[in-house]
């Protein structure tokens, strides 16, 4: 999922109250929920000049065909250095950069996993960052765990609106199933797209097959670090990992329940795996790993990073004390946490600072892990204690006084 416009949303917001129809009501919920994948912490996107199709592969031997998710690491984890939840709270500056180490430290000797990518690139858009290679190293840093069989990317601009309603009809798991959240939904993200708010993204798997897509659109004159390392690109694709948990689930595209309907989430492996991940988690995710993997440097990483805590306002969260982010951590949950929920918002912030410091205690594979085990029917707290040895109930607190600390020192 990309830091999606403020504007949009209220604007969204504003067709709810001004429309009875439930059959509405659901559509720009789905809408919402696939504008919300501009990422937090960017800008839109920029994409090398192009036409049409590059299609690649990002090498190796993974295989993508278990009918059992695996996790390829040892669980319950262990501390990947000095930092555990036990002294975490003395050592709360080192978790940057703790963070960012196991990331990169696991990415460096990870295998490239084998993906057929296809990159639609629009006529007239640029892009100052190269979505082959970030998809690459995203891909990389989750080898091991379940991923897409195939993953097309859409990368348009508002000039190419036009030639990305046609593209994105001609994709294959489009034609197939209608893409995330259904046909209607994705040609109507491209729609929205206008001259001065075209900077949402999204991403997810919708068929039981496993093929991945993701959409980006692209807004000129916003150069900071997440478009220029090609955040948005290893955010979005780390939804499809996600969803690719879910594979092989026993609820994958059955009739969807009233309950579900009523907020936007179908059975596909994306919408199964959002109406269990916590929606910091899930977007906290894709936020740090989708970003650290691509900074070639620690200080690019905080380049991006200082501006992290204050990037997501909302008036629903305004309260970033640790017992409120403590609150916040323990009660927010889907399928009440999602859009057109604002507290959705706070996954980008706060979650993306959560996942952080689990990297620095644990790696960035816990967090995956957790993922693979709600998809083999696990609920969080059940999860997040096979894979952390703590309880979420233990560790919640921990983890509030971190992030609270944060923003004390980003006022």
């Amino acid at each position: 999922m990309e830091l999606f416009s403020h504007r949009r949303y209220w604007l969204c917001q504003e067709r709810l109250n001004g429309e009875s129809s439930f059959n509405l009501y659901r559509r720009v919920v789905e809408d919402i929920y696939l504008m919300l994948h501009a990422s937090a912490m960017r800008k839109p996107i920029a994409v090398l000049a192009a036409t049409v199709l590059v299609v690649s592969s990002i090498s190796s031997s993974v295989s993508q065909a278990a009918t059992k998710n695996l996790i390829p690491i040892t669980l319950p984890v262990k501390p990947v250095g000095t930092i555990t939840f036990a002294n975490i709270e003395q050592n709360i500056s080192e978790v940057p950069a703790a963070g960012y180490k196991a990331l990169q430290d696991v990415y460096a000797a990870n295998a490239q996993p084998k993906i057929p990518l296809t990159v639609l690139m629009g006529p007239n858009t640029v892009n100052p960052s190269d979505a082959k290679v970030a998809l690459g190293k995203i891909a990389k840093l989750w080898s091991g765990f379940r991923q897409p069989v195939s993953y097309h990317a859409l990368v348009y601009n508002f000039k190419d609106k036009a030639w990305a309603l046609k593209a994105d009809a001609k994709v294959p798991v489009v034609v197939a199933t209608g893409g995330v959240r259904g046909r209607a939904s994705m040609s109507s993200v491209i729609n929205q797209c206008s001259a001065d708010n075209c900077g949402s993204a999204n991403s997810g798997i919708s068929d039981a097959k496993g093929s991945g897509y993701g959409q980006f659109q692209v807004s000129s004159g916003e150069n900071g670090p997440y478009q220029l390392m090609g955040g948005v690109f290893g955010h979005e694709y780390t939804h499809s990992v996600q969803a690719a948990q879910f594979l092989g689930n026993a609820n994958v595209n059955k009739p969807v329940s009233k309950e579900r309907e009523k907020y936007g989430l179908d059975n596909s492996p994306s919408g199964l795996f959002q109406g269990v991940l916590p929606c910091w988690m899930s977007e906290g995710m894709a936020n740090f790993n989708g970003t650290a993997v691509v900074a070639p440097t620690f200080d690019k990483y905080i380049e991006w990073r200082k501006d992290a805590p204050r990037s997501q306002q909302t008036p629903d969260f305004t309260d970033f004390s640790a017992k409120s982010i403590q609150n916040y951590l323990l009660t927010n949950k889907p399928p009440k946490c999602l859009p057109p929920a604002g507290i959705y918002l706070m996954g980008y912030t706060i979650g993306a600072l959560v996942v952080e410091a689990l990297s620095a205690i644990a790696g960035p594979q816990g967090a995956m892990a957790v993922v693979t085990l709600l998809g083999r029917g696990q609920n969080f707290e059940q999860a997040f204690k096979s894979v952390y040895g703590i309880s979420w109930a233990e560790a919640a607190p921990i983890l509030a006084k971190v992030v609270a600390a944060e923003y004390a020192a980003t006022p």
